[in-house]
């Protein structure tokens, strides 16, 4: 057995369908005028990710703050900790790289929240590319 209805054979048995329901195949197609009266032009907004912005910014900061720690290191003092602090990476030039790289990370994820706010003003205004 089916659990489907059967289709009555008789028309008088059929539902009359609702006249003021039209199918989709039956709706009318507009006319170009009646499409450029009611159209709006469109406008696309390309908001930045701010989270990117400042993962960048910071990954930035970081990095230069490692290569002036390398650049700007004094001749006499060594890389290498000898380990008798508490945090290895807090003893001698680990603690001058870690507090540089920190520090400038910190900031560059400022930066990068900066220009993620720049850019999110400029995709809003259409006018402030003309500035």
């Amino acid at each position: 057995m089916s659990s489907t209805a059967p289709t009555p054979a008789d028309p008088a048995d059929r539902p009359t369908p609702d006249p003021s329901v039209t199918p989709a195949a039956e709706s009318p197609v507009p006319s170009e005028a009646e499409l450029l009266a009611t159209a709006r032009p469109a406008t696309v907004r390309r908001a930045p990710k701010f989270s990117v912005f400042i993962a960048a910014g910071a990954i930035v900061g970081i990095v230069v703050g490692l290569v002036l720690v390398a650049v700007l290191k004094a001749p006499g003092v060594e890389w290498i900790a000898d380990g008798t602090g508490f945090i290895w990476f807090l003893e001698g030039e680990g603690a001058v790289r870690t507090v540089t790289a920190v520090g400038l990370g910190v900031l560059g994820g400022f930066v990068g929240g900066a220009l993620a706010v720049l850019a999110d003003r400029r995709s809003r205004d259409p006018h402030a590319r003309r500035r």
